[in-house]
């Protein structure tokens, strides 16, 4: 198995998830999950700001549906890659798709990493995504739990 990952970015302002109520953000995040789960897909959506970061890791094939959907079906205008190459360990091993919400308090690395140009470097999207997965790794063993 070839692991790899992929990084977009996307403004916020028109996509699916401005204005969404908190029910219906988790009725669609459920979907992806399902999704992401068949495809052996993890990863994380970040809410920065007026923009979106989408990290998805996981074989090439399960990337391609995964991304395909979540992108699509978030209405992600403008949406480029950032980056994407092999990854040597996941980041979010124990989460099929996380939401995080820091349009209050800025990760360290995100906003330099929503500032840069693409293409930027896979490690470091990998570094600015890891401050998000440092904070759900205390949740491993409540997620495994509900996972049964």
């Amino acid at each position: 198995m070839v692991l790899s990952a992929i990084c977009y970015r996307a403004p916020l302002r028109g996509s699916l998830l401005d204005g969404l109520s908190g029910a219906d953000i988790d009725r669609l995040l459920d979907r992806f999950r399902h999704l992401n789960r068949l495809n052996g897909v993890t990863g994380a959506i970040l809410l920065h700001g007026d923009q979106v970061v989408v990290w998805l890791e996981g074989e090439a094939s399960g990337l391609t549906d995964s991304r395909s959907s979540i992108v699509d079906d978030l209405r992600l205008g403008g949406t480029g890659p950032l980056c994407s190459g092999p990854l040597a360990t996941r980041l979010f091993p124990h989460c099929w798709l996380c939401l995080a919400d820091s349009r209050v308090e800025v990760p360290a690395g995100v906003a330099e990493l929503l500032e840069q140009p693409a293409p930027v470097s896979l490690d470091q999207a990998r570094k600015a995504m890891l401050c998000v997965a440092e904070r759900l790794d205390g949740c491993r063993y409540t997620r495994a739990a509900m996972l049964v």
